[in-house]
This record gives C-alpha cells, sequence and structure tokens, in this order.
C-alpha cells in the first residue's frame, strides 16, 4: 500500500505546480497588462458642475408694474406665446380715466369760447374803426365851424373898429357902433365856444380811443388765457394718457410666458413687482457654475462636454453633447460662469427646451493615470484636506 501512495503524492505535487506557474504566469500578464495601462494609456479628466441648466441664448426677460394698483384684468396664462407690446395685465385706473373725461370735456369747451371771443373782437375793432371815424368826421366839422366862426369874429372886429373911426368923425351914430361892436363881440364868443368844443371832441374822441383799446386788449388777454387753459389741458390729457397706460403692463418682448405670479382680479401689486417672465424665442444654450480654481486656466473655447438632465436617466435618453464657447474672466459670487453649445447631432431622445436642470462634465486634460497618481498625491501634500474633485474615464 505505501508504493502506491507516494505515488499519488507526487502526481499531486506536479499537477499543483503547474496549477500554480499557470495562475502566476496570468497574474504576471495581467499586471504588465495593468502596469501598460497605468503609465501609457491616457484617461480623460472631467470637470463636474451640478448648476447646469438649458437657457435660451437671450436671457428671459421679467415682466414688471411700473406702478401700483389693483388688478382690473388679466390674459396671463402659463405657456402662453405673447408679441412685444401686448397687454398682459390691466390694473385699475378708472380715477384716471375721470379726470381725462373731465379734462377732455373742458378742453372740448374751449374752441367755442375762442370762436365767440374771436367774433367780439372782430365786432369790436370795427365798432372801434367806425367810431374813430366818427369822431374825426365831427371833429372836421367842428374845425370847419371854427375856421368859419373865427373868420367871422376877425370881420366883425375889423367892422367894429372902423365904426370907431367913422364914430369919432361924426359919420355914424353911436348906436351903429354900439351895434358892430356887440356884432364882433358875438362872433368871437361864437368861435371861442367852437374852440372849446374840439378841445372837447378831441379829448372825448381819445378817452373813447382809450377805454376801446382796453376792452380789445381786455378780449386779447381773455382769448390769450383760452389758449393758454387749451394748451394745459392739452399737456394735461396727454400725462393722464401715459398715467393710464402705465396701469396696463405689456408685453416687453416676444416670447413664450415660462413663468406666471397668480394675480386674481383685485390683487394688489406693488411698484416694480415682477408678475412674469417671458422666455424669448431663439437659439439654446446650456450655462453653468465651476468654481474658480478648476475654470480659470483650465478651461477654453472649444473644449468638449457632456450634459445628463436632471430627472433623465442617461442610460435610457442619452447624453447630451455640447462645446464650450464662453468661459468667464470675473469670479462672481465665488463661482465662474460657462457657457456651452449643445451639438446638433446628440443622442438625447427628447427636445430641449429652457429651463431644463443637469450635470455638466467638460473635458479638460488627458493623462495617464500615472501622471494622475502624482498630480493627487502632490495636491495631497501640499493641502491634505483638499480633494480633487476630478472624474477620470478610460479612453482607447
Amino acid at each position: 500500500m505505501a508504493t502506491p501512495f507516494s505515488r499519488t503524492i507526487r502526481s499531486l505535487a506536479r499537477d499543483t505546480s503547474r496549477f500554480a506557474l499557470c495562475a502566476w504566469g496570468l497574474v504576471a500578464i495581467l499586471f504588465g497588462a495593468w502596469l501598460g495601462w497605468f503609465v501609457l494609456v491616457n484617461v480623460t479628466l472631467y470637470e463636474v458642475s451640478q448648476t447646469g441648466r438649458v437657457e435660451v441664448e437671450q436671457a428671459a426677460h421679467a415682466v414688471t408694474a411700473s406702478i401700483a394698483g389693483k388688478v382690473a384684468a388679466t390674459s396671463m396664462k402659463l405657456g402662453k406665446s405673447v408679441e412685444a407690446g401686448e397687454s398682459l395685465i390691466e390694473l385699475d385706473a378708472r380715477v384716471e380715466r375721470l379726470r381725462l373725461q373731465e379734462e377732455e370735456a373742458r378742453l372740448a369747451a374751449i374752441p367755442p369760447q375762442l370762436a365767440a371771443l374771436a367774433r367780439q373782437l372782430a365786432d369790436s375793432e370795427r365798432a372801434v374803426e367806425q367810431e374813430q371815424g366818427a369822431a374825426v368826421s365831427g371833429l372836421q366839422h367842428a374845425q370847419a365851424r371854427f375856421h368859419e366862426a373865427r373868420s367871422a369874429a376877425s370881420f366883425a372886429k375889423d367892422q367894429a373898429q372902423r365904426m370907431a373911426q367913422l364914430l369919432n368923425v361924426q359919420i355914424i351914430t353911436e348906436v351903429d357902433f354900439l351895434r358892430a361892436k356887440t356884432e364882433a363881440e358875438k362872433t368871437q364868443a361864437v368861435a371861442d365856444a367852437l374852440s372849446h368844443e374840439i378841445n372837447r371832441l378831441t379829448a372825448e374822441a381819445s378817452g373813447k380811443r382809450h377805454d376801446k383799446q382796453a376792452s380789445l386788449e381786455s378780449l386779447r388777454r381773455e382769448a390769450a388765457a383760452l389758449e393758454g387753459q387749451r394748451e394745459l389741458s392739452t399737456a394735461t390729457i396727454a400725462r393722464l394718457k401715459q398715467d393710464i397706460e402705465k396701469h396696463v403692463i405689456r408685453a416687453p418682448i416676444s416670447g413664450v410666458l415660462g413663468e406666471v405670479a397668480v394675480l386674481n382680479l383685485g390683487a394688489f401689486v406693488e411698484t416694480g413687482g415682477v408678475v412674469g417672465s417671458i422666455i424669448p424665442q431663439g437659439q439654446l444654450r446650456i450655462v453653468a457654475e465651476f468654481a474658480p480654481a478648476r475654470v480659470l486656466g483650465r478651461m477654453h473655447s472649444g473644449q468638449a462636454a457632456r450634459v445628463r438632465l436632471d430627472g433623465y436617466s442617461w442610460v435610457q435618453y442619452g447624453s447630451i453633447a455640447a462645446t464650450v464657447t464662453r468661459v468667464a474672466s470675473e469670479i462672481r459670487a465665488g463661482r465662474v460662469r460657462v457657457e456651452l453649445a449643445p451639438a446638433a447631432q446628440t443622442t438625447f431622445l427628447l427636445p430641449l427646451q429652457h429651463g431644463l436642470p443637469g450635470t455638466v462634465e467638460v473635458e479638460v486634460d488627458h493623462v495617464t493615470p500615472l501622471t494622475l497618481t502624482l498630480r493627487t498625491v502632490g495636491q495631497l501634500l501640499t493641502n491634505p484636506a483638499q480633494s480633487s474633485g476630478l472624474v477620470a474615464e478610460s479612453r482607447s
């Protein structure tokens, strides 16, 4: 029994040695393959942002109220297409409309008043011209009578002087002299009366002329006041229309209502309050924010990226291929904004639309695992608390 047993042991030893050699050979092959991959094969490094979002190239425009008021009518519906200038919400403007009607009624009453004043002014001017003509005619008549009376007085005075000479030589009687003297005094009195009449007529005509001019000036001032009131009413109407227009909230741009505030009739809107937002029509883009240390100097235009939308399994729906188009050079709120353009051909099975969130992965480098390991060790030795935050993926 001993001889067969020893042979069995030697046979088992020979079999075990062959299995061990095969196993160690396989391990050596795998280790060599891994070592080759570790030293020679490049892997792609990605910077990842969880704040990715699909947006239109033009930023969404907020719809705000320029004046406070109560909602009187609204046509805002989520997803509704609107045109620039279209009325979305009307605020209560009854007070302004009543004032507008009052001012329009006041303005409508001014033209008839101006027309009546114009007729009255024309009549007064004609009356002034007629009175001036009559005054000139009367004055000329009085002046003619005065010249006649003065001539008669001069003649009577000369006649009296000759009668006095005749009385001295006893040619005429004293009665005849006295009669001639009296006649001369009478004609002189008539001439003096006519001279005073001329002065009175001149003063009266001047006074009437001043009164009429004052009346005309009063009419002109009244007409000018009405003209000023018409201009004021016109400006007031324009201002009231502008105030009423402020009560109408219109679409600032064309697009689709992407967000709408819940405003029932009678709801109060504050000045500057945002009642919705309009998403303009345009090309879609992808935006994301990264830590400054992961972006500045590492990301640039033209780098490849991919986007996996939240809520849509990338295994089922695929991912979105994209390319970096712009990288911000300034830091805002501790982050750097990066913009990407989605590729025309993508594996994502659903249509893109504004507002979809997701994760953005940007290719920033291609290195071997050895280089990556050395780089990570160096970073950990420099700052043990710092994490690399890199996602590596093998690339054939």
